[in-house]
């Protein structure tokens, strides 16, 4: 009789004590996934990573779309961007010379004033790199990569463009042409790399477009026109100079 009630005790205790051990197991491994959990919430995504790694805010979507689209583009710069053609079309002396509204005197000089716009215009290309880099568009480390390059670069449209403006028109509009076309190759490898918005490029496709007509159709008409009516301009801007 006592050895059935020590059996029974026994395998009772040895219940309880399979029953505890589960029970603090059971509680243990929902405490470690728990804790898993908060684990895993508390990392970082890979998006705050890099905001984080480059040091300035993550660009929008619109910046960061490899196939932006014209409606991307913001309305001002599309005004402004196309009103700034204007003058590289209206300036060429062949067309300069069909419309009414034109005096005399801006027709005569239309050559002249177009290659200084043109000079201007690739002077501004330029000096948007110089900004960019400033503002240390692209992030941190792409910026410390590329500062000395995009510094360089501002500058450099300038300076090809300055001369041309006491070039006869014809190689002087050949020139400003051949600036803005090297420009708008350069300005794709720097977009290319995350360092321009999307959508500038998609913009300066057209314009770059339009402003290399312009300069050749004056090229063109520098074959044309005869001499003395290619350089006639610049004798009358000497005059009105003089006392």
């Amino acid at each position: 009789m006592l050895r059935q009630l020590s059996r029974s005790l026994s395998s009772h205790t040895s219940q309880a004590i399979k029953l505890g051990f589960g029970s603090e197991f059971a509680a243990a491994r929902g405490i470690s996934q728990n804790n898993g959990a908060i684990c895993a919430s508390s990392q970082p995504t890979s998006s705050t990573n890099s905001t984080l790694a480059s040091g300035t805010p993550a660009a929008t979507t619109s910046q960061l779309r490899p196939n932006a689209t014209w409606s991307d583009v913001p309305a001002p710069a599309k005004i402004l961007g196309l009103a700034g053609v204007i003058p590289f079309i209206a300036l060429s002396p062949p067309i300069a010379a069909s419309l009414p509204l034109f005096p005399a005197e801006l027709v005569q000089n239309a050559a002249l004033l177009q290659v200084a716009y043109g000079a201007s215009i690739a002077s501004f290309l330029g000096g948007i790199h110089w900004a960019m880099a400033m503002a240390e568009y692209g992030g941190t480390q792409a910026s410390s990569q590329m500062g000395t390059d995009r510094y360089v670069w501002s500058v450099t449209p300038c300076l090809m463009a300055w001369p041309t403006v006491v070039m006869a028109p014809g190689p002087a509009s050949l020139a400003i042409a051949s600036v803005l076309a090297v420009v708008h190759a350069v300005d794709g490898r720097f977009s290319g790399q995350r360092l321009l918005p999307q959508w500038y490029m998609v913009l300066r496709r057209p314009l770059s477009a339009f402003a290399i007509s312009g300069m050749l159709i004056t090229l063109v008409g520098s074959f044309v026109y005869p001499e003395g009516q290619q350089i006639q301009s610049r004798p009358a801007i000497q005059e009105k100079l003089e006392p």
